[in-house]
């Protein structure tokens, strides 16, 4: 995804959200999660779930695959280290992180 002002304010207003920052650590501590995890580890609903999905995917910090009956989810480290670097634009944020 091309990072444009637009794009960096859409994942920092899904970053906003604690629910949202709570999957996010979920996917960050996995490789991926189906939607059910997800929802079971979060305690919320699948219909909120979806909801926070599609924000997360429209900032394009999440990967949704559907595999038979279920959704699996990634965490996009890259969209989110893009968003960031417009703001420490001579360090990437994972070496701001290992710091």
């Amino acid at each position: 995804m091309p990072s444009t002002p637009e794009s960096r304010a859409r994942v920092f207003a899904a970053l906003s959200d604690p629910t949202r920052l709570r999957i996010l650590e979920l996917l960050a501590a996995e490789d991926e999660l189906c939607g059910s995890e997800i929802a079971q580890k979060a305690g919320i609903s699948m219909a909120l779930l979806s909801h926070h999905w599609k924000v997360l995917d429209d900032a394009g910090v999440v990967t949704r695959t559907r595999r038979g009956q279920r959704q699996y989810c990634t965490f996009d480290r890259d969209a989110l280290e893009a968003a960031f670097e417009h703001l420490w634009p001579r360090r990437s944020l994972r070496s701001m992180l290992h710091a």
